[in-house]
């Protein structure tokens, strides 16, 4: 199925956005993932998502559409709640490193990958309406207390 193909890459694109073993309290990556501060919303969860699908629709070379600008400004959102809340206290730097890390775990080089995967795989995340994305977020970061996956795994 093409959903679970990109939810695939999505697990995928985060195991490769572990920081280096270097790298220490000033990083983000799969460890700010495993922190759950229980009953918290899954604010890394829906961020790691709708990244996933941003650099997804961008290979692919998608029609942009309505929700595709709910999309960047929720990924926004998120990134400031993130950089205001998570208790790894990540730098803009770490954040935008690990973002890009994303991105690059999600491009797609056709022929590869047909066109029609990628229009039938990201349908499922781009048929939200705009205002059901901006309702959700909103809600999320209002009762989350810090960035977490959630208590049970994301994906």
């Amino acid at each position: 199925m093409p959903i679970e193909r990109l939810l695939s890459a999505i697990i995928v694109a985060l195991l490769l956005a572990t920081p280096a073993a270097s790298e220490e309290r000033q990083t983000f990556g799969i460890e700010q993932f495993k922190i759950d501060r229980g009953g918290s919303e899954a604010v890394l969860c829906s961020w790691t998502v709708y990244l996933s699908v941003q650099a997804a629709t961008k290979s692919c070379e998608l029609t942009r559409r309505p929700t595709d600008d709910a999309i960047d400004e929720a990924i926004l959102a998120i990134d400031d709640f993130i950089l205001a809340n998570a208790a790894l206290h990540p730098t803009r730097e770490a954040l935008e490193a690990f973002k890009g890390r994303i991105a690059a775990a999600m491009t797609v080089k056709p022929p590869a990958v047909s066109q029609k995967l990628c229009e039938n795989s990201l349908e499922f995340f781009r048929s939200r309406s705009p205002e059901a994305i901006r309702s959700s977020v909103k809600a999320s970061l209002a009762s989350a207390l810090e960035p977490s996956a959630g208590p049970v795994p994301c994906l």
